[in-house]
């Protein structure tokens, strides 16, 4: 195997390799610990999402003023009655309007929002590494091009003498 046969076989494997390890991470970050959250771990997770009333930019788990704390108690009955995160932001949904959830829908619109930077990002990436393709394979063609034209004029002077 050649030289540059090996490096380019070593650029293609450092990709894949690369690909393979962004997956992994993908996966793992995605998964969740699996077991089932206590009624305090779901009050705080459920607070956290819930925006203050009365702040400006703070969840009701951050905040203690008198409406966080009131909502925070509420959330607690709640969750001991036995309704679900959903039925529990719906309820603030219906008093207070969407704005209320500090986590936007993933779906419709919204999602574009959260999609489209992405793929945006991911076909800049690849436009850039297109763009280096094309110019390292000019700049090998360009060092082929000079060194036949040395050849050539090698041969010429030797013609010459």
């Amino acid at each position: 195997m050649t030289v540059t046969g090996f490096k380019a076989q070593w650029r293609w494997l450092s990709w894949v390799l690369m690909a393979i390890i962004g997956v992994a991470a993908l996966i793992v970050g995605s998964a969740g610990d699996g077991g089932p959250q206590s009624d305090g771990e779901r009050m705080s997770q459920l607070a956290s999402t819930i925006r203050c009333p009365q702040c400006r930019g703070q969840s009701v788990a951050e905040s203690n003023v008198a409406i966080a704390r009131e909502i925070r108690g509420d959330i607690r009955t709640r969750i001991s009655e036995g309704e679900t995160d959903d039925e529990i932001r719906q309820v603030y949904i219906d008093r207070y309007g969407r704005s209320i959830v500090l986590n936007p829908d993933s779906g419709g619109f919204t999602g574009l929002v959260w999609i489209v930077p992405v793929v945006a990002a991911g076909m800049a990436t690849a436009a850039v590494g297109l763009a280096f393709q094309r110019w390292r394979v000019q700049a090998d063609s360009l060092r082929a091009a000079t060194e036949e034209d040395r050849e050539l004029v090698a041969e010429l002077r030797r013609d010459r003498s």
